[in-house]
């Protein structure tokens, strides 16, 4: 029997409401204990309300855990930036690593769409799908910058 290749999406969305430390705490809970038994891995990054988070595991898997978050009440706008196979884990050491981040870090990261602006998709010039090996790149040398919470 074959293993099943490693497979990442990378998302971003705005909760419904800004989350207090309580309620990130219960959210990363959650999704640890999920992850955990779905051998899914990833990091989430927030900021006043902006979430990106990037997933890791099977296809199967990822692509269910981000049906049911794009269905999540808490959030809109759920955005898919980059998907699609990977050789390794980028975030293998986490369930769910998280950081809370600036609002100004997210324009750096390569791919970001700021959905609080008008025709948000149009106003991206040159992303494509080449793209997505360099935001996951991108986004995990961003998170070991500094401490990441897990």
């Amino acid at each position: 029997m074959s293993t099943p290749s490693l497979y990442h999406l990378v998302y971003q969305s705005v909760a419904t409401a800004v989350m207090s430390e309580k309620e990130l705490e219960a959210l990363l809970t959650q999704a640890r204990t999920w992850n955990t038994g779905h051998t899914l891995t990833g990091v989430l990054l927030y900021s006043n309300g902006e979430i990106m988070q990037v997933l890791e595991g099977t296809e199967e898997e990822v692509r269910y855990i981000f049906n049911r978050i794009a269905q999540d009440p808490r959030h809109r706008n759920v955005t898919k930036l980059a998907d699609g196979e990977i050789q390794q884990r980028n975030f293998s050491q986490w369930s769910m690593g998280f950081k809370a981040v600036e609002p100004a870090d997210f324009a750096h990261l390569a791919g970001y769409l700021n959905v609080n602006k008008q025709d948000y998709l149009s106003a991206q010039p040159g992303y494509s799908k080449s793209t997505d090996a360099t935001l996951h790149s991108l986004l995990a040398s961003f998170v070991t910058d500094d401490v990441i919470r897990f």
